[in-house]
């Protein structure tokens, strides 16, 4: 025990020791979550009405997460790195502990402390996103209330933990579909094992309330609306069967870029060698066995609706039900790394039973557990896989001394303009201060949408896939350009571009007076500047739009 809390300290500690040197995740990270936390919190209507203005968005305060969820807690009073480093730690130890408890108390029992703690380590070193919480990281432990309570058990720390969970976690990405599968095992129970527990039925009950609670104002907001979300256009790309169907089985065999299982490296080979082994010794009446089958079982059939979700075959019934056109529904995924990872346990369970040299046995287990730790804890580790995909650190991203030079410059309170990015993020400026008219915004107000549109309507006729882009999801409100398409990060080079056929009056209107370029624009408005700064990733130029 004592030493998988030394490992899960030390795969935390590059966090501590590179500070704003380190690499994190940009894509629907650095480039939005962090922001909302930010801007809310820097507002200072984290708990006023939802019909309350952001200025520093100029919308609604109800269009940001609820006041009660911990990273905006801890953005009132911390630094967004800080909230990070936080988080992180904070998350492991949960993911951690909660595995090994429901591993010993409820799954195993222990008399496997190898097993128990070996699992527990590796899932506890996953890439978790930093911005669900517990969404992932604390379902180990809620499971094992859950469980507990299945079992007659009444001690209150498991009410406890059932009533806080959703203080940790969201309903539309995780909860709903946890909630979903413990109902299932209710049903279960009352079908098939003829049994009904009453405060497994208060469980379900109190965590639905509690998260209502948490989640009031997008509650309130679905029943008596304070603005009409952006949301309402949204459409759908339904892709062929086929790219459904692939999109499945690389769910099945990697998991999903917010919900890291990684599974295929080790957990996939380890379960063929079980099976092997149990067709062997033909030990087919073994009740791990059965939970484990059952679980992969589980885990196919959500991969596979996951891959239908969005294809052609779903489409008719989709389109048909409007609830299903705004809901996703696909998202029992977030499910997975908890469903395997107790597959895992099963699978060395078995091979552990299946080996009669006790010895060889556990050197398999041992073997299993630290390649699993290997691929989870250093190969995945979400610093070096931010690394190797963009190689910005948390300083270069957000280049504070750059844009404190342009503010300087600007020489006016930033709350008498607004800015625009082009060919950055604008999670960029608005983290330093700006008054921004763009934004990365999973729910909005779509008169915002329909502004924005006219202002890019002649660059989005230009190219078809951004024009798609920006119909049909929305959510980032950016000021898009032919040019540059959807690249923010100047993979592919800054060169000038010409200056983007952009209605300067409407963006005028929207009180837009500066734009922040990532390239240089030619024919474009009166240049302010163009700043550099040895820390910074950019090279911004300034136009001026009221000059």
């Amino acid at each position: 025990m004592a030493g998988a809390l030394l490992i899960i300290v030390a795969h935390w500690s590059p966090y501590v020791i590179m500070g704003d040197g380190a690499y994190l995740t940009i894509h629907d990270y650095l480039d939005s979550s962090v922001l909302k936390a930010k801007v809310l919190a820097d507002s200072g209507k984290v708990f006023a009405p939802s019909s309350s203005i952001i200025a520093q968005y100029d919308i609604p305060r109800g269009a940001l997460r609820s006041e009660f969820q911990l990273p905006t807690l801890l953005s009132m009073a911390l630094s967004p790195l800080t909230v990070h480093i936080v988080l992180t730690l904070f998350i492991q130890l949960m993911a951690f502990f909660g595995m090994y408890m429901l591993l010993v108390r409820r799954i195993i029992g222990s008399g496997s402390p190898v097993v128990c703690v070996g699992v527990a380590l590796c899932y506890a070193l996953l890439p978790f996103w930093t911005p669900a919480v517990l969404g992932v990281a604390g379902l180990p432990l809620v499971l094992y209330a859950f469980l507990g309570l299945r079992q007659g058990e009444r001690h209150w720390h498991l009410w406890v933990i059932l009533l806080l969970f959703p203080f940790f976690s969201s309903l539309i990405t995780v909860g709903f579909f946890f909630l979903c599968l413990v109902a299932g095992l209710f049903v279960y129970d009352v079908l098939v094992r003829r049994y009904f527990s009453f405060a497994f039925l208060c469980g379900m009950a109190l965590m639905s309330v509690v998260y209502l609670a948490v989640e009031y104002r997008l509650v309130l907001n679905a029943l008596d609306p304070v603005f009409a979300s952006h949301r309402q256009e949204a459409s759908p790309n339904f892709v062929s069967l086929a790219a459904g169907m692939d999109r499945a089985w690389d769910n099945f065999l990697h998991g999903q870029y917010h919900v890291h299982s990684l599974q295929s490296e080790v957990i996939l080979p380890t379960l063929v060698l079980a099976l092997l082994l149990t067709v062997w010794k033909r030990n087919f009446r073994d009740t791990q066995l059965g939970l484990l089958i059952g679980t992969v079982v589980l885990c196919a059939a959500i991969s596979l609706f996951y891959g239908l979700w969005s294809s052609v075959i779903l489409e008719p019934i989709r389109t048909s039900v409007p609830l299903l056109m705004k809901f996703n529904f696909s998202r029992f995924h977030w499910l997975h790394p908890l469903l395997w990872f107790l597959v895992f346990a099963f699978v060395l369970i078995l091979i552990q039973r299946q080996i009669p040299n006790r010895r060889l046995g556990l050197g398999i287990i041992c073997l299993a557990i630290a390649l699993q730790a290997h691929w989870t804890g250093y190969k995945n580790h979400p610093i070096i896989l931010a690394q190797k995909k963009h190689g910005i650190s948390y300083a270069a991203f957000f280049a504070t001394p750059l844009f404190s030079d342009i503010k300087q410059d600007i020489a006016r309170p930033v709350e008498e303009y607004r800015v625009v990015s082009l060919g950055l993020h604008p999670a960029i400026a608005a983290y330093n201060g700006f008054y921004t008219a763009d934004w990365y915004l999973t729910y909005y107000p779509l008169e915002k949408k329909h502004a924005m549109r006219k202002v890019i309507a002649k660059e989005l006729e230009k190219k078809a896939s951004l024009k798609r882009y920006f119909d049909d999801w929305g959510n980032r409100l950016y000021l898009f350009s032919a040019d540059l398409g959807r690249d923010f990060l100047g993979r592919h080079g800054s060169d000038a571009i010409p200056m983007p056929e952009y209605d300067l009056d409407q963006l005028r209107a929207l009180g837009v007076e500066f734009i922040f370029s990532r390239v240089e624009l030619r024919d474009a408005p009166p240049l302010m500047g163009v700043y550099r700064h040895p820390d910074s990733n950019w090279d911004v130029h300034v136009y001026d739009l009221v000059d």
